[in-house]
């Protein structure tokens, strides 16, 4: 039963929640997410958040409507409020299903609770694994963060062999997708093939990647400090020094551009610091602005 003090040790040290706070479980109705109802729900009263549960059912498969329904069940039994929201995804890829979720969390945090959620530590090691794949810097090696815009992950630290040694010591139910193992989505891959010839090659591996990321997030949090700081002395009306952008360390310049506008994708900002470099450009962000670089300042215009 040690699952149930180290959830707790994760809510006080990395302040999830206080007591009397609204804590929505997100619950698919699958092993994890059913053991963090499990856990949370037999610790109330010791981490004081006010529980309720939310269930999506995107519609794209046949079972998703039963799904839900166990859910619900799920909830009742331990006497908790619940929600089902039904929605249509866009597509059946990864984006389109966690965009639906998304906007119902997003919802739930609208309304003033945090939405908890069951990603564990081998979930942290696939997230890293994506990242490095699709080309990141520190911020997406950091992975997952134990809280961010409403969402706390309580288990973020937890093996997934203890998750599952949890739900069999309480004898639990939970629904299986039968999409989790799907080849056609990259994160399986990752998860059924590539984490596995890892853990080949060496033992640890997936620890090991979860412990980078907690590395990766401390010189996270340090470089958007440092990088909001030199904003803030380098602001120019609703501008940006040239200067700072053209000689300032890369690491804090690309954070500064993106913390003073958040819209800027990668390539976009790559192209900022080439104009910022010659003194002059114009770095189309859409159809209707573009960041105009000056010699002395750099802004978002309309076009």
């Amino acid at each position: 039963m040690r699952l149930r003090h180290r959830v707790l040790e994760a809510i006080e040290r990395h302040r999830l929640w206080s007591a009397g706070d609204a804590v929505v479980v997100a619950c698919s109705g699958g092993r994890d997410s059913v053991v963090l109802l499990d856990v949370l729900t037999q610790t109330r009263h010791a981490h004081g958040g006010a529980l309720a549960v939310l269930t999506v059912d995107h519609g794209v498969r046949a079972e998703s409507a039963a799904d839900a329904s166990f859910v619900v069940a799920l909830a009742e039994e331990r006497g908790l409020p619940h929600r089902v929201v039904r929605a249509t995804a866009a597509g059946d890829d990864e984006a389109a299903l966690r965009a639906v979720r998304q906007e119902a969390f997003d919802e739930a945090v609208a309304a003033g609770a945090v939405v908890a959620t069951a990603h564990h530590r081998e979930d942290q090691a696939e997230t890293v694994l994506l990242q490095l794949l699709r080309s990141t810097g520190t911020a997406g090696r950091r992975g997952m963060r134990w809280a961010s815009h409403g969402r706390v992950r309580p288990l973020l630290g937890t093996p997934a062999a203890s998750v599952a040694a949890w739900a069999e010591a309480r004898e639990l139910s939970w629904r299986e997708d039968p999409t989790n193992r799907h080849p056609h989505y990259l994160r399986n891959r990752v998860r059924h093939e590539l984490l596995p010839l890892l853990e080949s090659l060496r033992g640890g591996a997936t620890a090991s990647l979860a412990r980078s990321a907690a590395h990766a997030a401390e010189d996270d949090a340090l470089l958007e400090r440092l990088a909001a700081e030199a904003l803030t002395m380098n602001q120019l009306g609703d501008g940006v020094r040239t200067s700072f952008i053209a000689e300032g360390p890369p690491a804090l310049t690309r954070r500064a551009l993106r913390a003073r506008w958040p819209e800027l994708g990668a390539r976009v900002v790559d192209a900022v610091l080439d104009a910022a470099r010659r003194g002059r450009g114009v770095v189309a962000v859409d159809a209707h602005r573009a960041i105009i670089v000056r010699p002395t300042s750099l802004q978002l215009e309309e076009r």
